[in-house]
């Protein structure tokens, strides 16, 4: 039996992308947006002028995780901050960033992408920038668009 599984379409990952820079743009922060599907396969890639060079890798990892995980990786390191084996053992994964900034984007209670956003000045506006490209993108007029 095959299970099939939500995908997040090219049209939504470059809506959530253009959702992301304007929040950005707003804050005067440039960063980079990274969107990734279910599998953590890059889709889209933004940097802002300006954004640093670090925060392309930060941002791909923080969506890469998102999607892997299933839930924000900041979310996840304060689940199992107290275990310091599975810190440990995460911490030590490849493309795993466990920092504010990453989102999943779910279909029907379903992972079907990720959002990444990194290189603002701390986690917490990465995750604002990524929530509101999330909530901008989940409204009946960005469906529509």
């Amino acid at each position: 039996m095959w299970v099939a599984r939500p995908t997040l379409p090219g049209t939504m990952a470059r809506r959530l992308v253009d959702a992301a820079v304007t929040e950005a743009a707003s804050m005067a922060v440039p960063v980079t947006v990274v969107i990734v599907d279910e599998s953590g396969v890059l889709k889209e890639v933004c940097r802002m002028d300006g954004a640093p060079l670090v925060s392309i890798q930060t941002a791909v990892n923080k969506a890469y995780a998102a999607a892997a995980i299933g839930m924000p990786p900041d979310e996840f390191y304060e689940a199992i901050e107290s275990d310091g084996a599975a810190v440990a053992s995460f911490a030590a994964r490849p493309g795993l960033a466990l920092i504010a900034g990453g989102l999943p984007v779910l279909a029907d209670g379903q992972v079907a992408g990720a959002i990444g956003v990194a290189g603002a000045m701390t986690g917490a506006d990465d995750r604002r920038i990524a929530e509101a490209a999330v909530t901008a993108t989940a409204s009946p007029t960005a469906a529509a668009g």
